[in-house]
């Protein structure tokens, strides 16, 4: 796939990062896999709520993939307390699960991948919430 395909979200001070908290290890490695292979971003994999809300401020990540079913806390009280990092703040997020509370990620701006997930969906999904993150971005500067 043409790296072109991809906006330049993910440009400083975020990397070029994507983070894939998921607790389903089958799942965690599709998805790295796929990201890695198909798009120009890194993954960093982390399997567990807390966990990830302790070392996302590190990772810096240009685009949050949450699962909403998490041991520790659920996808949207990680998303809700990575919210208190100003640094974070406008980082776009994609919940993921086979059903989601809709209403719930509206109001925070996350957009939703249903599980099962094919190959077409994810990459769509991520070029989507990338591209709507810098049309946001050059809304904001103008």
């Amino acid at each position: 796939m043409s790296r072109e395909v991809f906006p330049p979200a993910a440009r400083s001070p975020h990397t070029m990062t994507i983070l894939i908290v998921e607790d389903d290890a089958n799942i965690a490695q599709f998805l790295q896999q796929l990201i890695e292979e198909e798009t120009p971003y890194n993954t960093v994999v982390i399997d567990n709520g807390r966990i990830a809300l302790e070392q996302t401020p590190q990772i810096m990540p240009c685009l949050l993939l949450l699962d909403y079913r998490l041991p520790g806390m659920n996808g949207l009280e990680l998303y809700d307390r990575l919210q208190e990092y100003t640094a974070l703040r406008n980082v776009p997020a994609v919940m993921m699960s086979a059903t989601l509370p809709v209403k719930d990620l509206e109001q925070r701006g996350i957009f939703p991948l249903r599980k099962p997930m094919d190959i077409g969906g994810v990459i769509r999904m991520i070029t989507h919430a990338m591209a709507s993150y810098d049309e946001r971005q050059a809304l904001q500067q103008h």
